[in-house]
């Protein structure tokens, strides 16, 4: 059956080069999360931070209990996909936000699980597609708003888990512009582009994964 990696993959910080928003901050946050491959029995983990109010050429650290993405046992053999969208709140909603943070994990845990467990194949790209697919109707299911904001960009990458280095590996970094919001790393992209075009807003999120 091979070794087993306790692998962790986290967000680190965010840089905001230049907002999407014309007139001041943007309120920027992620949502997604991991899953594993049937090696592993398809672990999940779902990630969503509070939107984080930031304005060109500010750097913001994502806190320790929003910023892991996965985590998770994975066997050597193994991988590790994840999904993410990163958003700007345009409704300011985050009083609500807020008080429906828990419930809003809840529903995206469960709506990754699900999408998970569903997957019939190891093929590149078909977990990550799942998580993305999920990710947006669970937490609609909670708060409305979320339908409303802008989705800046999205991620998919496949780990290879033998490949990772015991200890810390990273950190890395996903630059996210209005010319390249579809980043796909190891996987076929699944996501569309629909993008707001009216300004050339431009961030850099870093990430890191640990693993003993």
């Amino acid at each position: 059956m091979g070794d087993t990696k306790h692998v962790v993959m986290r967000l680190k910080d965010v840089h905001c080069i230049n907002t999407e928003d014309i007139t001041g901050a943007d309120d920027f946050y992620v949502a997604g999360g991991g899953g594993t491959g049937p090696e592993s029995g398809r672990r999940h983990t779902a990630v969503l931070t509070k939107p984080i109010k930031i304005n060109d050429n500010d750097r913001k650290q994502f806190p320790d209990a929003e910023s892991v993405i996965f985590e998770g046992d994975v066997k050597t053999s193994d991988f590790v996909e994840v999904a993410l969208q990163f958003f700007d709140e345009d409704f300011n909603a985050e009083k609500d936000f807020d008080a429906k943070y828990q419930a809003l994990t809840a529903s995206l845990v469960a709506g990754i699980g699900t999408a998970v467990g569903a997957v019939a194949t190891p093929a590149a790209g078909a977990v990550a597609a799942a998580i993305l697919t999920a990710t947006v109707p669970a937490l609609a299911k909670v708060l409305d708003t979320i339908d409303k904001d802008d989705v800046l960009s999205t991620v998919e990458k496949r780990v290879a888990v033998k490949d990772l280095q015991t200890g810390r590996n990273g950190p890395w970094t996903w630059k996210l512009t209005n010319k390249n919001p579809v980043i796909h790393e190891g996987v076929p992209s699944s996501a569309q582009s629909n993008v707001p075009g009216f300004s050339d807003w431009e961030y850099a999120v870093r990430y890191e994964i640990d693993v003993t």
